[in-house]
């Protein structure tokens, strides 16, 4: 017997979002080919640290160093999207994930041997980046019609699937094959096409009352996070 039509949709990726709004499309494949660079230069940092160091603690710092930035600021990057133009926001937070990549480009290229800079531009990179994620979550809304955002939330978690896979492994092959100079340089051009994919949004100013941006949101979102059920 033949499933009905809707039957067999309900099998397969719901690709609506992508082609009912131009504006999520783009928006969602700049941040899947950003996001593979993102992976790809977080893997190489560690390979480098251990290759300058070869100290698996030296290597666990990345995480540390980077972990509580990003929980602060991620709280602290929905109170800016709730204040302030959110792809003005994603857009100022690319522009210091950019440049902070760019640096660990050009650190590695001038091959100084200290990996104190190496952590600096690592965590910098991760508070732009959760800034950027959380701008963009907040923009998906404004793109796409209220009963399509489960099928866009289902595409946002397949392109992270394909981020976590693919950057991983084209970091352990550039590595190996062309250096980390090179493989930072690859996510430095791999980066443009977040501004691609945020630049040709439209302004995206909050609606009705805008909230500050200062300690007590952080507080009220940690407070939110301890008491919602679904997280």
């Amino acid at each position: 017997m033949t499933a009905p039509p809707a039957a067999r949709r309900g099998h397969l990726v719901d690709t609506r979002p992508l082609r009912e709004s131009p504006a999520f499309a783009r928006m969602w494949l700049g941040a899947a080919i950003t996001g593979i660079g993102s992976q790809m230069t977080i893997v190489a940092v560690g390979l480098d640290i251990y290759e300058r160091t070869a100290s698996t603690f030296a290597v666990s710092l990345v995480a540390a160093f980077a972990l509580v930035p990003m929980i602060v600021f991620g709280l602290y990057g929905g109170a800016l999207a709730d204040r302030f133009d959110r792809r003005r926001v994603a857009l100022v937070a690319a522009l210091v994930a950019w440049g902070s990549t760019a640096a660990i480009a050009v650190y590695s290229w001038l091959g100084v041997p200290d990996i104190a800079p190496l952590y600096l531009f690592i965590t910098l990179n991760s508070v732009a980046a959760i800034l950027v994620q959380v701008a963009r979550s907040a923009m998906v809304p404004r793109l796409v019609r209220l009963e399509l955002l489960p099928a866009a939330g289902a595409l946002g978690g397949i392109s992270a699937g394909v981020q976590l896979t693919l950057g991983p492994a084209l970091a352990g092959v550039l590595v190996a094959y062309a250096g980390f100079g090179i493989t930072y340089t690859v996510d430095v051009l791999l980066f443009l096409a977040a501004f691609w994919g945020l630049y040709t949004l439209p302004p995206m100013v909050p609606d009705g009352d805008r909230r500050r941006a200062d300690l007590r949101s952080i507080v009220e979102g940690w407070r939110f996070l301890r008491v919602a059920p679904n997280i």
